[in-house]
């Protein structure tokens, strides 16, 4: 049976005979939950402090005390919250909703689910919950009123086209899917890993035979925005690019070192390329460090989070639970993590440009993308971590700088002095300033005038038909 283990890293125990003996008048003082938290994180926590530092203080103190946001203590209603978080579980109508201008919509439907056999669709607009209008501000509101216990009902009515539809929906648990998969040409694989759940590793293994069934000659993994997971996910899950090693080392309070090792492992012998971000945390971080330091594969975008600690997960009494730092982890190569993060081998800022760089590093130069209002496609393939951005403003198209210049090969830098774009084809260097009709800046992202753009770099083609944009080029 697959170990449990929590959101960074290590297993999960139950909460056995680890109090020591206290003087009565101390267990008649106090309940036994503050007893048990100040006796695990008094002889557990990485930080050192001692059963006698924590002394007279309640639950809260002890934690606050520790000044660590990943030692938490759990109620039981919390903790059943908490675990259904780590499997990425919940009862709703299983969807995955989005939002725009118009409000609040059906972004995605997962196969299997409630929603799927009521008959909702994608590009649905919510537009009331059991007959009270839904917000069009608010993708929580609407999460919120959706969500119940299982075996209830809700009705949702929405906007599809110009027409009202109310649907009776019964709630149901759902697992939502932690790993996507395409197959793109030229035997290229792109793996998207949102959670590194107890399912992800099986949910890897099958959706990767499936790729090397097509003719898989590289391989993109993708965990922006992952904030992990399971270390004995991230370690399957390497099994499949490290023969035998070592996933990462641990360090305790005392510095002792218990690496967590790979065995019985294989070598994907492709190209490998993992898209990392600033919010890709723990065992994202894990499987991005071990397979960087094994040389396995190369790492696309910016530093990651930097959260290179290990909590043990312990039950108490009366359902309530502790989460406590025990070590802190390190890769392979002994490189500290823990806020350090992992330093891409390829620096890419801004998540379109990242995509079509890992595109282009795994042999695809010749990229199509198509913008609709709700839809990103990379050469006809719809990508979970493909975004763009673009929009229309007083008659001209605008579209994400950095992802432009992506497309067709060109260095681009911020000029924090002038307030321009600079960007560059090898020869000629091009400032656009933020201006109306020329550049404009929103949310730190910037988006440059198509025709402006094209103007610069003429083998960037566009083509706009009704609501969608298509833009293509072939680097180099």
């Amino acid at each position: 049976m697959k170990k449990k283990a929590i959101k960074a890293l290590k297993v999960s125990l139950a909460f056995g005979a680890l109090l020591a003996a206290l003087p009565v008048n101390a267990m008649a003082a106090e309940d036994l939950a503050t007893q048990q938290v100040r006796e695990i994180i008094g002889k557990l926590h990485v930080s050192g402090v001692t059963m006698e530092d924590l002394a007279g203080k309640s639950i809260d103190q002890m934690i606050k005390g520790l000044n660590d946001p990943y030692t938490v203590f759990f109620s039981g209603d919390q903790y059943g919250q908490f675990t259904n978080s780590l499997e990425n579980n919940y009862v709703g109508m299983g969807a995955r909703i989005g939002l725009d201008d118009q409000g609040v919509y059906i972004d995605e439907v997962f196969p299997g689910s409630a929603a799927e056999a009521a008959g909702l669709q994608r590009d649905d607009y919510v537009r009331a919950i059991d007959g009270v209008p839904a917000s069009t501000t608010s993708i929580d509101e609407v999460r919120n009123k959706v969500i119940g216990e299982a075996g209830t009902k809700v009705k949702l009515t929405v906007l599809r086209g110009d027409k009202e539809l109310t649907f009776e929906i019964t709630r149901k648990g759902i697992n939502a899917p932690e790993v996507t998969s395409a197959s793109l040409a030229g035997g290229v694989g792109y793996m998207a890993i949102s959670d590194f759940s107890s399912d992800a590793d099986e949910d890897f293994d099958t959706q990767l035979k499936a790729l090397q069934a097509k003719g898989l000659k590289s391989l993109i993994i993708d965990v922006r925005n992952n904030p992990g997971g399971l270390v004995d996910t991230a370690q399957n899950i390497a099994k499949h690019f490290v023969k035998e090693g070592v996933l990462i080392h641990t360090r305790d309070r005392f510095g002792n070192d218990d690496p967590v090792p790979i065995t019985g492992g294989s070598e994907l012998s492709i190209p490998v390329y993992i898209l990392a971000n600033e919010n890709s945390a723990s065992a994202s971080e894990v499987l991005s460090g071990a397979l960087q330091d094994y040389n396995k594969a190369k790492v696309i975008g910016v530093q990651t989070f930097g959260k290179g600690s290990v909590q043990q997960l312990f039950e108490l009494d009366n359902n309530n639970a502790l989460k406590v730092t025990i070590e802190e982890y390190l890769t392979p190569n002994m490189r500290k993590v823990n806020k350090v993060g992992i330093t891409p081998d390829v620096k890419v800022e801004g998540s379109a440009a990242q995509l079509i760089t890992a595109l282009q590093k795994s042999g695809i130069n010749d990229i199509t993308v198509g913008l609709t209002k709700h839809r990103v496609t990379f050469n006809g393939a719809e990508l979970s971590g493909g975004t763009f951005g673009n929009f229309r403003e007083k008659d001209h198209l605008f579209a994400n700088t950095r992802g432009l210049a992506a497309l067709v090969g060109a260095g681009i830098t911020w000029n924090d002095v002038k307030r321009t774009v600079d960007l560059t084809d090898g020869k000629n260097t091009f400032s656009i300033p933020v201006a109306d009709d020329q550049l404009v800046i929103e949310a730190g992202n910037s988006y440059v005038n198509v025709d402006l753009f094209k103007s610069y770099f003429p083998g960037l083609q566009v083509t706009e038909q009704g609501d969608q944009v298509t833009l293509h080029a072939v680097k180099g």
